[in-house]
């Protein structure tokens, strides 16, 4: 490995290689040859020191013994212990007598490796722990009638991580919250979840009673950041109208028989009889005579 080498390679084990971010490491061994003809002094505190933007994913565990011996050797452990997902990078840098590789730094890099779950509804992300039900992420179901009627919502699950995702609760999708028994998963999803890959699950809306019907899904899984992934979800139970006439009846005052307008309608009629029988009267008077 050459000084100043910035080009982390598996070859050498610069790049330590992947693992997972939830209880993975991995150690990697190097020697520090003396190929001169005078003891190299690690000079050092500590001897070998690990700097740069995730050096706190590294850590010397075995530490060089000093000084080394002309021709002689030691070694040096670094265990890789990542604590996010992806490419995490560092230096390692050792204190010296040597004039002209004084320090000694090289470059070391692995990758972490975890899943990173996210939802979606109607195309649109849902963040873990919405809790503002909306029509455009389909988590608000909108309306349904309490008697015989129902919404259902097709959801989502992406695994934008770099390692299998799993879901991990008993159902793998929960429905919890005031209103839980309104709701209902058809579909529970696969699991795990591949790299890119996704699942969908469905969940049916079905009132028991009129008014805004809300409650929670909540989804365990292996997300170390969105464990359990949760977020709110709303529907309305509507029931029919009680105005208006049922039957033969008229509900509406556009009607003619609505109530409303039946006065108008009949008058001119309830007139008309009314002075067919006075005439009828008025005529028969004289006979009486």
């Amino acid at each position: 490995i050459a000084d100043d080498d910035n080009t982390p390679d598996a070859a050498d084990h610069t790049d330590f290689g992947s693992t997972p971010v939830s209880g993975g490491s991995i150690t990697r061994t190097f020697t520090c040859e003396n190929l001169g003809d005078a003891d190299l002094n690690l000079t050092g505190t500590p001897k070998v020191a690990i700097s740069g933007t995730h050096a706190a994913d590294f850590s010397v565990t075995l530490e060089p013994t000093s000084p080394v011996a002309p021709l002689g050797s030691t070694t040096l452990e670094v265990t890789f212990d990542p604590s996010a997902a992806g490419i995490r990078a560092a230096t390692i840098s050792i204190i010296n007598n040597d004039a002209d590789e004084n320090p000694y730094d090289f470059a070391i890099q692995g990758t972490g490796l975890a899943p990173d779950m996210n939802v979606k509804g109607n195309g649109v992300d849902i963040a873990d722990d919405d809790n503002t039900p909306d029509a455009a992420d389909h988590t608000d179901f909108g309306s349904a009638p309490v008697s015989g009627g129902s919404v259902t919502r097709t959801f989502t699950i992406e695994n934008l991580g770099n390692i299998d995702l799993s879901l991990s609760g008993v159902p793998k999708v929960e429905i919890i919250g005031a209103h839980a028994i309104d709701f209902n998963v058809e579909a529970q999803p696969n699991s795990p979840v591949a790299p890119s890959g996704s699942t969908i699950f469905g969940v049916t809306f079905d009132p028991s009673a009129a008014g805004v019907r809300s409650a929670t899904l909540s989804i365990a899984n292996d997300d170390s950041d969105e464990n359990p992934y949760e977020f709110d979800i709303k529907g309305t139970g509507t029931v029919p109208s009680s105005s208006g006439g049922g039957g033969g009846g008229c509900a509406l005052s556009a009607d003619p028989c609505a109530p409303g307008e039946a006065f108008g309608w009949y008058l001119p009629f309830a007139i008309l009889i009314l002075s067919l029988c006075c005439c009828r009267l008025t005529r028969r008077e004289p006979e009486k005579r």
